[in-house]
């Protein structure tokens, strides 16, 4: 019961510290609890996914190790980053209550840390609580980071008119990109595997500015009517 807490808290957290941020119209619990679960099915879908494609796909590139780690985080980044992205716009973004620019941030980090909950339990259940400690200040935030760059896109994407597909696919290519690129140095087992950091740093950053600019977006919008 103690990993189990140990894995379920991070996302718990910071789901709750992108919630904090949502203070012109805060978004109604049950849509927010609705889209925690669909990223645990969106997560489902993913490791049945990758367990369809990696194992086919990588075998080719046994003998060109940098090949072979490029194609494994390109594969799980646009396969997990689609999947968060299917959960939040076929869940919530044709919803009457996604009708504000942050409201794409706050259900895409809804859903991403169902994903990242699912996926910390399957871990730390396994690795204990070292992994436990690493994940909560690297995997879990991440998987928020990434989500928070898609959202913000899909939030764009609701009042871009003839360019909302445009948004939409900027949004999860950046996303699967930033995922692909944290899981292709974590998979050199190398030095160069503590790139994660200033990359989630980076992506913590980046997040943070996208809050602030949908804030102001919103308030545009609002004065607007």
């Amino acid at each position: 019961m103690f990993l189990l807490a140990v894995a379920v808290a991070p996302g718990i957290f910071w789901l709750w510290y992108f919630l904090r941020r949502d203070v012109l119209r805060p978004e109604p619990r049950h849509l927010i609890v609705r889209m925690f679960f669909l990223g645990v099915l969106a997560g489902v879908g993913a490791a049945v996914l990758e367990h369809l494609t990696l194992g086919a796909l990588v075998l080719q590139f046994e003998q060109w190790h940098y090949r072979r780690i490029l194609v494994t985080a390109g594969l799980i980044g646009f396969i997990e980053e689609g999947m968060k992205f299917a959960a939040v716009y076929f869940g919530i973004y044709r919803h009457a209550a996604f009708d504000e620019v942050i409201d794409g941030i706050i259900y895409a980090v809804a859903a991403s840390m169902g994903f990242a909950t699912l996926e910390n339990i399957a871990y730390v259940l396994e690795g204990g609580l070292g992994v436990g400690a690493l994940r909560a200040v690297l995997s879990v935030p991440g998987h928020a980071f990434f989500a928070a760059v898609m959202g913000y896109n899909m939030g764009r994407a609701k009042f871009a008119g003839p360019r909302e597909w445009e948004w939409l696919a900027a949004g999860v290519l950046l996303a699967a990109l930033a995922h692909a690129a944290y899981d292709a140095v974590i998979l050199t087992q190398t030095a160069l595997a503590l790139a994660v950091v200033p990359i989630v740093a980076v992506l913590w950053r980046r997040s943070l500015g996208r809050i602030h600019h949908a804030l102001f977006l919103d308030e545009e919008l609002s004065r607007r009517g």
